[in-house]
């Protein structure tokens, strides 16, 4: 198939694997692997077991395809499996680890690569801000939080993230103006702003 799968909405796919046509697996595979390795991460702040609940969250879609709607969007289908899988580990091991420690090591790495066009007093004002936002998301309460970055750091509609959420659009929104809300005040409060 190989160009012609890259052509097939996620549904559609969905749909043939469903009726047997195994290797379209990978194309889904290939097209959600990061997305929700990085939901999963910031769910359960452990690059070790983020990649434990993935490889869990496809199987899970390997042997329960044929419980998805195809009156759904594929994406919230899968988000869904992602976000269960997450919940359901950090509420097994009670963690309390940062939930953006990963992306901070990502962004300090692309700070470094970044930093041959920024002078020093530059690059340490940036970092610091970054830090500092980084931080005042990361101490959201996670009903805000998880909106936040469905949001903004997966593109996610409200639509999609009410249904992966379990909860109104209305509410999604009034969360992710909170989360704004909350940010704002707690950068406002360290200066940052």
């Amino acid at each position: 198939m190989g160009e012609d799968q890259k052509s097939l909405s996620d549904e559609e796919i969905a749909r043939l694997f469903r009726k047997g046509e195994e290797a379209l697996f990978d194309e889904l595979y290939r097209r959600y692997k990061d997305k929700l390795r990085r939901v999963i991460y910031y769910y359960v702040g452990d690059s070790e077991d983020a990649q434990d609940i993935f490889h869990d969250v496809f199987v899970r879609v390997y042997k329960h395809i044929d419980t998805y709607r195809d009156d759904k969007p594929f994406s919230s289908w899968i988000y869904q499996i992602a976000v269960n899988c997450a919940k359901n580990f950090r509420n097994k091991v009670a963690r309390n680890d940062s939930v953006i420690e990963h992306e901070k090591e990502e962004h300090r790495t692309n700070l470094r690569e970044n930093a041959l066009s920024l002078s020093p007093e530059e690059d340490f004002i940036r970092k610091d801000e970054m830090m500092q936002f980084r931080d005042a998301v990361s101490r959201l309460k996670e009903k805000f939080r998880v909106v936040f970055l469905m949001r903004h750091d997966q593109g996610l509609k409200y639509g999609e993230i009410s249904e992966i959420l379990g909860c109104s659009e209305r509410t999604v929104k009034w969360r992710m103006r909170r989360a704004i809300e909350l940010i704002s005040d707690d950068l406002k409060n360290r200066g940052v702003l």
